[in-house]
């Protein structure tokens, strides 16, 4: 995801007008002067079938690779409150200047004036009522509902992101954890499914099976193509996943299951995860030669030797920590933590490429 989807979304969005008096004595900006306009046709078809689902969905997936500093996300069970930093957005126009050189132009000559009517940060509420919902904005120290036009402006930008929205993913049991956008993300890419329609059981212990399958749908292998003979653990024989394991093996990402039963139903540990993750980057050949292998928690002791050092890159890369300087690398993990790892894990190959 690139940070230019939800800043430039909130930026064209107030550009446009509409958000009380004060806003409305900015002068308004065309939309179409900022998108590209076959994008923006595109985009007014995708949208006339948006519900307040695909939009909850679309805000999450646009939150990731922000810091918590420049944009948060607060979900209810009818509501959507978005708070984006100026100055994430007036950074994201420089990140990608070439992306948007007009809105960046707009936006730096219209600064002052929408850090008078909003302040910092602009503050974004959509509320669910029935089968629609309302889009508010606040300024002036209270919210102005947001007319339409405006809030199709605003989506419009959202809708260029190169994302199909699956149907589901709506999981009623992940609104408002801390983990929403990471669990949103990878429901998206195929990578890890909900625990039925509506439900994810974010707290649920992740086991040796589903961290097999999970690595293997990322890693974009195909059982049909790439197996070549089963695994040498002697306990697959009925396994749903036992060809995803034996290929995983035949890679080398699982090798931390050095035993003659793999035990597919069995929680995973977190160095565990920790080594197969590592495994995983430089499967896909992020080079780690020359990246600090430090491992400064104070537990170290208690890890198998060959996690130390997977352990250590994946702290100096920011994709785990610990608590207190420990890592506990004997504990489980929750599907909600995996969802977090492999996310960040994924931010990093993009990162490279």
């Amino acid at each position: 995801m690139k940070k230019i989807l939800l800043t430039s979304a909130l930026s064209i969005a107030c550009f446009t007008g509409g958000f009380g008096g004060q806003a409305h004595a900015q002068e308004a900006v065309d939309v179409a002067s900022i998108m590209h306009p076959n994008q923006a046709v595109a985009a007014t078809s995708q949208l006339q079938g948006m519900t307040y689902q695909d939009i909850y969905k679309m805000l999450l997936l646009s939150k990731i690779g922000f810091e918590d500093s420049e944009v948060t996300i607060v979900t209810t069970n009818n509501s959507i409150t978005v708070k984006v930093s100026l100055e994430a957005i007036l950074q994201s126009y420089t990140d990608d200047t070439n992306l948007y050189p007009e809105g960046e132009k707009e936006f730096k000559e219209s600064y002052e004036e929408l850090k008078k009517l909003f302040g910092n940060a602009f503050q974004i509420k959509i509320t669910q009522t029935g089968n629609t919902f309302k889009c508010e904005i606040y300024t002036a120290g209270k919210w102005e509902v947001v007319s339409a036009e405006d809030l199709n402006g605003m989506l419009l930008v959202f809708a260029r992101a190169d994302v199909a929205l699956k149907p589901g993913g709506y999981f009623k049991d992940v609104i408002g954890h801390w983990a929403e956008s990471y669990i949103q993300l990878l429901y998206q890419t195929d990578i890890i499914n909900g625990t039925s329609a509506t439900t994810f059981n974010p707290n649920g212990q992740v086991t040796r099976g589903e961290l097999a399958a999970i690595i293997f749908r990322a890693s974009g292998l195909d059982v049909n193509e790439d197996f070549e003979g089963p695994a040498t653990y002697t306990d697959l024989n009925g396994f749903w996943g036992a060809k995803e394991v034996a290929i995983l093996e035949g890679y080398g990402l699982i090798d931390i299951f050095d035993g003659k039963k793999f035990e597919p139903k069995k929680p995973v540990t977190r160095e565990e995860m920790a080594y197969v993750t590592a495994m995983y980057l430089q499967a896909m050949e992020v080079d780690v030669s020359q990246v600090s292998k430090n491992n400064t928690f104070t537990d170290k002791n208690q890890m198998r030797k060959e996690t130390v050092e997977a352990i250590g890159l994946l702290q100096q890369f920011g994709i785990l920590n610990g608590t207190n300087g420990k890592f506990n690398p004997k504990g489980n993990l929750t599907r909600a933590e995996v969802s977090k790892i492999l996310t960040l894990t994924l931010m990093k190959l993009s990162e490279e490429e």
